[in-house]
């Protein structure tokens, strides 16, 4: 067997279970790094460390990037909201309005049409002479007498036609 190597592969030195988990870690964060709150928090720590920094600069630079765009979509999405109030506004709640104002004008303007209401003095007088306890019971005197008497009196009134002439 011949080698084609001048010198011998450097032979990879065996790392611990914690190394691999560690690294395991690092790999699940910039798979993670698109969500805002992990690319804070990942932000945040390597803000804290240098060395860290130094040797994960890529993730740094896409948990910059991922917060960057989140910032940019929260604004977009503010935009387009106050868009859609607006439209709301103007298309719905505007004529709504002014739709309420010219039918209470217009109710307004029927009610002052409308005739007035005359009120008969005449009928507020029986309304109280009816409540008066002694008119009442002479009414009722009136009433059992009235049908009782088959034969016309001197004192029954005359009738109508007699009257005016």
């Amino acid at each position: 067997m011949l080698n084609d190597r001048p010198y011998p592969a450097p032979r990879k030195a065996k790392r611990s279970a914690v190394e691999i988990e560690e690294e395991r870690a690092w790999v699940r964060f910039y798979r993670q790094v698109g969500r805002a709150d992990i690319a804070a928090e990942v932000l945040a720590q390597l803000d804290a460390d240098a060395q860290a920094r130094h040797d994960h600069l890529a993730l740094y630079l896409s948990c910059r990037e991922s917060l960057r765009a989140h910032k940019a979509r929260t604004q977009r999405n503010k935009r387009i909201g106050q868009f859609v109030r607006q439209v709301c506004r103007v298309l719905v709640a505007e004529p709504m309005r002014a739709l309420g104002r010219k039918t209470s004008r217009a109710i307004d303007l029927l009610v002052e049409c409308l005739p007035e209401k005359r009120r008969e003095p005449a009928a507020a007088k029986v309304r109280q002479l009816r409540r008066d306890t002694d008119i009442a019971h002479a009414h009722d005197a009136f009433d059992r007498n009235a049908p009782g008497s088959s034969s016309p009196d001197a004192t029954s009134p005359a009738p109508l036609a007699a009257r005016t002439a």
